[in-house]
């Protein structure tokens, strides 16, 4: 895009402030801040609330060495994480809390949410799961990995249907959300 997305305007913040107050008001015991590229100027420009920042030297890699990176940054009393994606900013912390509630629930290791029936981000993984995203490499994410092990994820329906979550992928993604009053 020409400049750090996590920067990106949307509605007056910082696009990574919408995941990271998300995660901040919700019931997570912790929060880990994962930053690669462009590391400082987003920790200049972002208010992180109670995240804590990891970085990722590999960033240059994928993002596999992002997931690597935070779930080596917790702690070992840390039995479960939830993977947010700073570049959705649909997401809130009623959906974090739901998606625990879920696979607590369930016990399943795993809950992600469900657009028509397609799983995505945010993530619970069960600490059991953690070596999946160790075998991870180049530019794969958790999608492909609870889409791979759909049995072991409990499904949150999605209050918004339609398809796919709001995420920010292309110039085009920006000013369409951007141009959105919501």
């Amino acid at each position: 895009m020409g400049e750090p997305k996590q920067l990106l305007p949307i509605h007056g913040r910082p696009l990574l402030e919408s995941a990271l107050a998300a995660a901040c008001d919700s019931r997570l015991d912790e929060v880990v801040l994962v930053l690669g590229a462009h590391a400082d100027e987003i920790r200049r420009s972002v208010r992180l609330g109670r995240a804590r920042v990891v970085l990722n030297p590999a960033y240059a890699r994928g993002m596999s060495t992002s997931l690597q990176a935070g779930i080596a940054g917790l702690g070992i009393q840390v039995r479960r994480a939830v993977v947010i994606l700073g570049d959705q900013p649909d997401i809130n912390a009623e959906v974090i809390d739901r998606l625990l509630d879920t696979q607590a629930a369930s016990g399943l290791p795993a809950a992600a949410l469900s657009f028509d029936g397609l799983l995505h981000p945010p993530v619970v993984l069960a600490r059991e799961l953690w070596g999946e995203i160790e075998a991870l490499q180049g530019d794969v994410g958790l999608r492909a990995l609870v889409r791979a092990h759909p049995e072991l994820v409990a499904a949150v329906e999605a209050d918004r249907p339609g398809g796919h979550p709001i995420d920010i992928d292309t110039r085009e993604d920006f000013e369409r959300l951007a141009a959105d009053p919501a």
